[in-house]
This record gives C-alpha cells, sequence and structure tokens, in this order.
C-alpha cells in the first residue's frame, strides 16, 4: 500500500481542499489609537518603577563592607586574617575594596575578629584597639593597646595572628609590635607557617625557619597535632631545584602505598595537602612558583590533584575562603 501523504483521512482516501476565507478589514479609530498609545506609557512607567525598586532591594542586601563603599565592579582585594580555630591558626581569606589604606583596613579587620557564622575564634583578646600604624620601607610599626600584653604576656598565636596578617600584605616584610609604645621584642622579619588540612580547612603553624629548605624539612616531618594530615612518613624528598633566575622550586618525591591510599580514602585532604605545602614554601619572597612530581604520575589515587601536579604552581591566592565558612 502506498504511503499517505498531506492530510491522509481515516478511510485512506487523501484529499486536498482549498479553503478562501475573506477577512473584513477596518480602519483604527482615534479612540482605539488613543488608547494603545496610553496602555504603552503605563507599561514602560511600569517597567522603570520595577527596575528602580528592584535596584533598591539589592543594595539593601548587600553586605555591610559593601554598603559601606564597595560595588561588585570595583577593584578588591584579597587580604588574609589569621584567626583561631582550637589551639591551630586559621587563616581566612577575605575580598575586600582596594585601597592605599591596605594595611590599616586588614588590621582592623583582625581586630574586629572573624564572622559569628564561621566558627572561628579571634587569636586576640577582647578589648585590643590599634592605637597607631605606620608602614614605613616595608616595617609595619603597629602599637597596640595595654589588653594585648595582658592577656597575652606568653601567648605566641597572639603575635603570630598580628605578623601574619600584616607580611602577607604587599610592600610588609616585617613587623615592630608595641604596646602604649612600649617594644615587645625585636622586629619580625619573616614568619614561616607550615600549612597543613584539618577537618575544616587549612590551618597554620608557625615555625623557625630560615630558608625553603629548612621548611620543607619542617613539614615532612609531618604535623604535632594529630588531628592535622601531613606527608606519609614513607614518602622521601628524592630530588630538590631552585632556579633562582625564575624563582622555580621542583621537588621529587617518591610515590609509595601509602601516599595512594592517603589520596584513594581522602582526596580532599590530599588537595589541600598539596595546596598547603606551596602555600608553606611560597611564603619565602624566591619561591614564585613551585612544581611537584610524585614518582612521574600525573595523578594521586583515581585521579585528584592531577592540575597540581608536574607544573608550575604560584601562590594559592585563597587559602581558606571566607564565603564558604559556615558551619
Amino acid at each position: 500500500m502506498p504511503r499517505q501523504r498531506y492530510g491522509a483521512l481515516s478511510c485512506g482516501v487523501t484529499r486536498r481542499t482549498d479553503v478562501s476565507v475573506k477577512v473584513e478589514e477596518h480602519a483604527p479609530t482615534p479612540q482605539s489609537v488613543f488608547a494603545r498609545r496610553v496602555s504603552a506609557r503605563v507599561l514602560v512607567h511600569v517597567l522603570l518603577f520595577s527596575a528602580v525598586i528592584g535596584t533598591g532591594l539589592w543594595l539593601r542586601n548587600l553586605e555591610p563592607m559593601a554598603r559601606a563603599g564597595w560595588l561588585p565592579w570595583t577593584p578588591t582585594a584579597t587580604i588574609t586574617l589569621y584567626f583561631a580555630d582550637g589551639p591551630h591558626l586559621f587563616p581566612v581569606s577575605r575580598r575586600v575594596p582596594a585601597t592605599d589604606e591596605l594595611p590599616r583596613v586588614a588590621l582592623e579587620a583582625l581586630l574586629a575578629g572573624p564572622s559569628p557564622a564561621s566558627g572561628l575564634a579571634s587569636a586576640l583578646p577582647r578589648g585590643v584597639e590599634a592605637l597607631s600604624l605606620r608602614v614605613i620601607d616595608g616595617v609595619a610599626r603597629v602599637d597596640l593597646s595595654r589588653a594585648f600584653a595582658e592577656a597575652h604576656a606568653d601567648d605566641r598565636m597572639a603575635v603570630a595572628a598580628v605578623t601574619g596578617t600584616m607580611t602577607r600584605l604587599p610592600g610588609i616584610t616585617s613587623v615592630v609590635l608595641s604596646v602604649e609604645g612600649e617594644p615587645l621584642g625585636d622586629s619580625v622579619d619573616h614568619l614561616s607557617m607550615l600549612y597543613y588540612p584539618s577537618a575544616n580547612g587549612l590551618v597554620a603553624s608557625p615555625v623557625s625557619a630560615p630558608d625553603p629548605r629548612a621548611a620543607l624539612a619542617a613539614y615532612m616531618s609531618g604535623p604535632a597535632a594529630p588531628d592535622l594530615t601531613g606527608v606519609p612518613s614513607d614518602v622521601r624528598l628524592v630530588t630538590y631545584d631552585f632556579d633562582r633566575m625564575t624563582g622555580l622550586l621542583s621537588l621529587g618525591f617518591s610515590y609509595t602505598p601509602s601516599m595512594r591510599t592517603l589520596a584513594l580514602e581522602t582526596p580532599d585532604r590530599v588537595r589541600f595537602l598539596l595546596l598547603g605545602l606551596i602555600a608553606t614554601l611560597t611564603e619565602f619572597p624566591e619561591v614564585r612558583a613551585v612544581r611537584l612530581d610524585f614518582g612521574g604520575q600525573s595523578r594521586l589515587g583515581l585521579g585528584e590533584c592531577s592540575d597540581l601536579l608536574r607544573s608550575p604552581q604560584p601562590r594559592p591566592v585563597i587559602l581558606n575562603d571566607e564565603r564558604l565558612l559556615e558551619w
């Protein structure tokens, strides 16, 4: 049976029908033209009013910092604030408006403490105020109120929080702390930090390391706290090559079964472990990037961290994004 086309009926008969429809056209009246114009004007006003209301609601819902002067299209800078997560220093990356007063902005943000939703605490006592801040030739001279010395006379965490926050800013290489004009000690030229992954993110452990190789040796020895993850003890450093011209530090490690197991069981921890190692070594100004290699592997575990291996990695811009800290 031939295939039916174009208007096949249920009985199998094909029929073509031409239908002519006559439409009577009427000329528009002055009343109808006026009504259309009025409707169009009303619609335009409604849309404009809605846009104004929507913009107002959007601005009202911006964060307090945004309403104080920040807008999404304005230049921003990222600062690192060191708060406390239990016994550990917890670096928090925060976006702020780019300004010439960035050191003052960072210091005031540190003294104000973390967001309540972050679950973190301040590493400084309540009531500490910044009496003065001067940055001259890369040295930040910070004078704090008496509450700093009274509550934290022997607490390295408080000193490390202030020093770490300030020396992570561009142009600041050392910090001199004082309390109401009385120096707390010698200037801190460089405060080395070892960054290890915890259950909540990267934490920082101050360490005395004069150069990148010493910092690497301290990092390989592992964290002191059992709740932090370090490089497995059977992983060995095979090659250490630093190019002073480019600032690239190339490291070769052995790829052991324990490293593979760690990557399979806790892939997120291993990723933070590698990022922590990169952050630890790029704290030294001469190290601009780090290249990691584990036995020539292009991936660890089932493919995690492949983007961090065998290619130069600069210092991570964000360590723990404050916008994601809601515990």
